[in-house]
């Protein structure tokens, strides 16, 4: 296992991909809440919670997520999967690497998150950051509790990688949870709005619907039918990625 552990995380860390996407999101997280704090006229304050709670941006989750995507989609593009199988002919260690690596990572990146708002935060003008404030984050979003950011963070990028898994195909990692927050859910709620007035049950359990409602804190339900959501799909990635041929 640790052999395993040493093998993804040196497979991460020699991806340029890695530092070019670390930056960026930590150059999107600083530029989301950094902009309505030092260009807003008149100033409107916010609490150091609600500054934290930047990174659970949707937009923030999509970038750091293109790092989940190549866990395995680097390698089925550039035909890397057989030297890994190779090297390490138990699949599931291979699965419990990468998830630990990719958990580990985004917990970093979480952190360092974490320290370039505090730096926003230090330079802010006198009145924006205050203890006492109430209302949204820079971006509209101020989750319940600390924990959801890193946890959604997580759940996003385990969903990204395990769609992954699924279609073998990095680009389509990326671009399914995307669609889906922003188009599919939205479009098929519709049709069936209009098909079915009783349906509201499947239009409540749409993962990233979930997903964002969680975030904005919203009921600890929303997270919940999330997590089941990533659950799922991750074992059936996982079943996928053990059963198929390489």
């Amino acid at each position: 296992m640790i052999a395993a552990l040493k093998y993804e995380w040196r497979r991460l860390w020699s991806i340029r991909a890695t530092y070019v996407v670390s930056v960026a999101y930590l150059g999107l997280v600083g530029l989301v809440a950094g902009i309505p704090i030092f260009l807003s006229n008149p100033i409107v304050a916010i609490s150091w919670k609600a500054l934290y709670s930047t990174p659970a941006f949707f937009l923030c989750a999509v970038v750091i997520s293109v790092i989940a995507a190549q866990t395995f989609g680097h390698e089925y593009r550039y035909g890397l999967i057989r030297l890994t199988l190779s090297e390490f002919p138990n699949r599931s260690i291979v699965i419990l690497a990468k998830s630990i690596i990719l958990t580990v990572y985004i917990l970093g990146m979480t952190v360092v998150a974490w320290s370039v708002l505090g730096l926003i935060g230090a330079l802010a003008p006198e009145g924006a950051i205050e203890a006492g404030a109430t209302g949204m984050s820079p971006v509209g979003v101020e989750v319940s509790a600390l924990w959801v950011v890193p946890a959604f963070t997580i759940g996003y990028c385990f969903f990204t990688m395990s769609v992954t898994m699924i279609t073998r195909n990095l680009p389509l990692g990326i671009t399914v949870p995307l669609l889906l927050a922003a188009f599919v859910e939205t479009l098929v709620t519709a049709l069936i709005g209009m098909v079915n007035h009783n349906s509201g049950w499947i239009n409540n359990n749409f993962p990233m619907s979930n997903a964002m409602s969680w975030v904005s804190g919203g009921d600890p339900r929303y997270g919940v039918v999330f997590g089941c959501w990533v659950l799922g799909v991750f074992a059936i990635g996982s079943l996928l990625f053990v059963k198929r041929d390489a």
